[in-house]
């Protein structure tokens, strides 16, 4: 019944949003937004878990075709973190804009739309019949409100969201009918399974697909965060998460396919987060650094590394719009989010902060809640992958490190600012979980995690060590910010002119090393490759394309039979 109430008012809103497009008041679309998006996270979390499975309407080979029901509750969460991830991101936006602004209806409605898309693909079977559909209107809802929000797409250039969506679309369209067609717990073509799973991470804009969000970073920060931080990750990241667990083991070479993907396509990430020129930019190449690494836990197929992989999933929802709140916050104070050395005039010390958490979330440092995600991944490749170790820690130092630019850019300024709403406020509630179950994760265990088919008997965290190593960070970080503010007894000085340290020089002398993760030259010169061969076909057949000389060769053909008959 939750679940029934939860898509009625994420649809109704879309269709409110879509009705008053050009005459509605924005600040009040944008509330109705948050409103309808609020009451579907309430009917997730009140939905009673369903004990016996759905009886299917009917089957079709082996997939049976199911309505939508609630998620077990080991996956409940990632519902919960996708919906109330999108809350604050409409909240955000309806206490950002202007209080007579009108029109942008359509923005706020395609969004609805794109949230019920990714809602309806974590309750129904990853592999179901309606699965690609799901796919199929988050990426057009998702592009309708990028265009909507003022973004004009290149002419006569598809973008490249689009073009990932529409490989997802085919080949989990194969996948699903390939399933129907084999036998029960029997493992389809792996060649379709791959290219399966390489579809949802070119929807998802993960590693080596990154460049599916450029058309993103030219959005407003919160409007790319939830397009494409938050919703196609999500539809494209948790088909990987569950569909990895519900088929049968890959074949060995996958596997390290997969992993080999996930870690160094974190790393390539770590290296173009090194050459962001903006923040919206820097989130983003944080995000698919988050996204290899959940791609490295589900490949290993070891439960702890599982258990990493449901760890890490709402931390890179929460993430995105955690991203988003500092990006908007930073180009309404300071009017620009470029990293270009400039300093600015405002001085945002809670915006520095949650940027910091929000940056510790990605890289998984201590006193967050992705820290035991990173944990446990690195614990589960010691077993058989060691190499990746390398890697993965290395991604996660070039993370950190890459972020700092704009952790100054927050705490340098002439002026210091006491505005902190709305995005301030926002971004501590949405971050204020993962810090919580960060230093104590025992409290995670009974919400998801001890729900999950492959957890272990007792949560494998020491319950002081770590969470007093983290909290004694996060208290020497305070401690050090309350220090460096201005004295009101000190002699006033005049301060030389200052720039912002950025990391541009060696991001662009390693910026080739991001090709992993962004393989836009690459799927370039196969382009071309292809362009190539076509036009080298072209010109073999040009002969064929006029019609008297394709009457010349058939005739110079028939007197050679004529000939060989006599």
């Amino acid at each position: 019944m939750g679940l029934t109430v939860s898509f009625i008012s994420l649809l109704t809103g879309a269709a409110f949003c879509f009705s008053l497009a050009q005459i509605g008041i924005t600040r009040r679309l944008a509330f109705l937004a948050a409103l309808v998006t609020g009451l579907a996270t309430l009917g997730v979390v009140l939905d009673p878990v369903t004990i016996t499975p759905v009886e299917p309407f009917f089957t079709i080979g082996a997939v049976p075709v199911v309505l939508p029901t609630p998620p077990d509750l080991s996956e409940r969460i990632f519902a919960i973190a996708l919906l109330f991830a999108g809350t604050i991101g409409f909240l955000a936006l309806a206490l950002s804009v202007s209080a007579d602004a009108e029109g942008f209806g359509a923005l706020f409605g395609w969004l609805l739309l794109a949230l019920s898309a990714a809602l309806l693909s974590l309750t129904i079977p990853p592999l179901s019949f309606l699965t690609p559909l799901s796919w199929a209107v988050a990426v057009i809802a998702t592009h309708g409100a990028l265009v909507a929000s003022g973004v004009d797409p290149k002419p006569n250039q598809l973008p490249p969201h689009l073009v990932g969506g529409g490989i997802a679309f085919v080949t989990g369209a194969g996948l699903v009918v390939s399933t129907a067609l084999v036998p029960a717990d029997t493992l389809p073509p792996t060649v379709l399974v791959g290219l399966t799973l390489l579809g949802a991470l070119a929807l998802a804009g993960a590693p080596p697909f990154h460049g599916a969000r450029r058309a993103f970073v030219t959005a407003p920060a919160l409007i790319g965060a939830l397009g494409a931080g938050l919703i196609l990750p999500t539809i494209g990241l948790g088909f990987i998460v569950r569909a990895l667990l519900q088929l049968p083991p890959l074949p060995a070479s996958t596997s390290h396919i997969l992993v080999t993907i996930g870690a160094f396509g974190a790393l390539g990430a770590a290296f173009g987060a090194l050459n962001a020129a903006s923040g919206r930019e820097l989130v983003h190449w944080q995000g698919a650094l988050q996204a290899g690494v959940i791609i490295c836990a589900a490949a290993l197929n070891y439960p702890l590394a599982s258990l990493a992989a449901a760890a890490l999933f709402p931390a890179l929802q929460l993430h995105a719009i955690a991203g988003g709140l500092v990006g908007a916050a930073i180009e309404r104070q300071q009017g620009s989010d470029l990293l270009d050395g400039t300093q600015p005039t405002i001085r945002l010390p809670l915006i520095g902060f949650l940027w910091l958490v929000t940056t510790a979330i990605a890289t998984g440092l201590p006193f967050v809640w992705s820290f035991w995600g990173w944990r446990w991944l690195i614990e589960a490749a010691t077993i058989d992958y060691g190499w990746v170790i390398g890697p993965l820690l290395a991604a996660a130092v070039l993370g950190f490190a890459s972020g700092l630019p704009l952790l100054f850019r927050c705490w340098q300024g002439r002026q210091t600012t006491t505005r902190f709403w709305p995005e301030g406020w926002l971004g501590t509630l949405i971050l204020a979980p993962l810090i919580l179950i960060g230093l104590a994760p025992w409290l995670a265990w009974p919400l998801w995690l001890s729900w999950a088919s492959f957890a272990p008997p007792a949560l494998p965290a020491e319950p002081v060590a770590w969470p007093l190593i983290g909290l004694t960070v996060l208290l020497g970080v305070v401690c050090w910010f309350l220090l460096r503010q201005d004295n009101p007894y000190q002699t006033a000085r005049v301060e030389d002119p200052a720039v912002t340290p950025t990391w541009q020089g060696m991001g662009e002398l390693l910026y080739g090393l991001s090709e992993v993760a962004d393989a836009r030259t690459t799927l370039s010169l196969i382009s071309r490759g292809l362009d190539w061969i076509a036009s080298l076909f072209h010109t073999v057949m040009i002969i064929f394309e006029q019609r008297y000389y394709l009457f010349g060769v058939m005739v110079a053909l028939l007197a050679i039979l004529i000939l060989m008959a006599q």
